[in-house]
């Protein structure tokens, strides 16, 4: 990932001159987080986060919310991008804005520098915030093994512990 974003003066200028994998944590309704920012420019208030993915403009289907979403929605990103900016204001009252380098796993890798910036982003943001503060109460839970976790069916760990309990029907097998 890192050789393929290395030629690009984007990532140079904004990636390369923060601290990385700096250590940030703290608590949102008393529960506490703890996070590791891939690159962190306090001077300059930004961290940059770095993701792969398998092709940067694959539309993912979100059962959730029954609608084709791209990666960083469906993976969940806007809530990690909006904890860590928590976190980076409660362990050192900066109020940092967001990058994510994307690469893809192709096998002539895409690349694309995105940022959080435009009304949509801002208010799936504070969306986000919201709902993990609705969702990290079970997610503690689960942890500590007093609450069993919601399966999604479709990512390795339910993959791992799936049992065959009933058929299903040819014509209602889910595609992506």
């Amino acid at each position: 990932m890192i050789a393929t974003l290395e030629e690009e003066p984007l990532f140079q200028k904004a990636y390369m001159p923060g601290e990385k994998e700096k250590i940030v944590t703290g608590e949102i309704d008393g529960v506490k987080w703890k996070g590791k920012i891939d690159s962190l420019n306090l001077e300059k208030r930004y961290f940059c986060d770095l993701k792969t993915t398998a092709d940067i403009h694959k539309k993912i289907w979100n059962p959730e919310y029954r609608q084709w979403q791209n990666f960083v929605q469906a993976y969940g990103y806007f809530t990690q991008i909006t904890l860590y900016k928590e976190l980076i204001k409660q362990t050192f009252g900066v109020d940092c804005t967001p990058f994510i380098f994307a690469v893809s796993k192709q096998a002539t890798p895409d690349k694309m520098a995105i940022k959080f910036t435009s009304g949509d982003d801002v208010a799936e943001l504070s969306y986000a915030m919201t709902e993990l503060k609705e969702k990290e109460h079970h997610m503690l839970a689960v942890l500590n093994g007093e609450e069993k976790p919601t399966m999604c069916g479709k990512c390795d760990y339910c993959r791992s512990v799936k049992h065959l309990t009933d058929f299903v029907s040819a014509s209602a097998i889910e595609v992506e």
